[in-house]
């Protein structure tokens, strides 16, 4: 049975798919009929949430000569998955899977699927920097992903300085996609932030209260410094809306030391388990989730089970 029919015959028979234990009981990867009712409950509930940055040109469908692992792999308790979508021509056959298979089957468990674009896509210098041109550009960026793939959402990466005009732009074509996208729009699609800077960013300022979700790119740094981060987000957004990041080791990637063994001691492992003074974070992300417990220094490209996804999202909620 799919997992939307799975879905589908539990409503018809007067069982709501919610109403289980809010504790995720998906000890695999996959999803099934049976345990989809605790699983869709699971993400109802108020828990600290899972996210994950997948590389599509890592996906077997992009490239499946090479690549060992597809996001229809991805374990049914993740809460949200990110296409991450360079490095793939337009033609390879990737995109019209996401959008036919992955997103339906994704969602069908509860996972939210969002596409994420760079900082850059606002500063299209092809529209006018006004008003009818911010417009324009958040119209044809929707276009190009939300709509064309059938997606949850747009996160945009912010990791630039931008020059001041740069910034009158960027402030312009992003609350224009707040119209559209994110907590003011009343569409129930998201907006999410992702940057590697602190809360005192200009366009950050500018555009938090149009986000569902910010997340600081914590890749490498220490946790006695996630406090003092948090405290120039904290007074823009709560603390729900905040998640910390990994990065897993990428093929000839940089050597960020998040993920090193045994995964108790590591620093994926203290960012699960780091909560900002007197609150609760919203949860943590990880980058290059297709790349699920390799360790540093190794460049072969080789299958996932995930299981450090799956444990650390027990660390949270135990």
């Amino acid at each position: 049975m799919s997992l939307t029919k799975a879905i589908a015959a539990l409503l018809l028979a007067g069982v709501s798919p919610f109403a289980q234990a809010a504790v995720c009981p998906d000890p695999n990867t996959q999803a099934t009929a049976e345990n989809l009712p605790g699983i869709l409950a699971y993400k109802a509930s108020n828990h600290q949430k899972m996210f994950g940055y997948f590389r599509i040109w890592r996906d077997e469908a992009a490239d499946p000569a090479v690549n060992m692992t597809s996001m229809a792999d991805l374990p049914a308790c993740l809460d949200l998955v990110f296409v991450f979508p360079y490095n793939v021509a337009d033609d390879n056959p990737v995109w019209s899977i996401i959008r036919d298979d992955y997103v339906p089957l994704l969602r069908a468990q509860g996972t939210k699927v969002v596409w994420s674009i760079f900082i850059d896509k606002l500063l299209d210098t092809s529209y006018p920097n006004n008003a009818a041109g911010y417009e324009a550009l958040a119209q044809k960026i929707i276009a190009d992903t939300v709509d064309k793939y059938g997606v949850d959402g747009l996160d945009v990466d912010m990791e630039s300085n931008l020059t001041s005009t740069q910034l009158t732009r960027a402030k312009g074509v992003f609350a224009a996609l707040a119209k559209r996208l994110g907590p003011q729009s009343g569409t129930g699609k998201l907006l999410i932030y992702d940057t590697n800077k602190d809360g005192t960013n200009s366009l950050f300022r500018a555009v938090a209260p149009m986000v569902d979700y910010v997340l600081v790119q914590s890749y490498g740094r220490s946790v006695s410094g996630l406090q003092t981060t948090f405290n120039t987000y904290k007074p823009y957004i709560p603390a729900s809306k905040y998640f910390i990041g990994f990065s897993f080791y990428e093929e000839r990637g940089t050597r960020w030391g998040d993920t090193t063994t045994p995964m108790t001691g590591s620093r994926a492992y203290k960012y699960a388990q780091w909560q900002p003074t007197g609150t609760r974070k919203g949860g943590i992300f990880s980058y290059a989730i297709d790349r699920d417990g390799v360790p540093e220094g190794q460049d072969a490209i080789v299958p996932t089970d995930y299981a450090w996804t799956r444990q650390l999202i027990s660390v949270m909620n135990p």
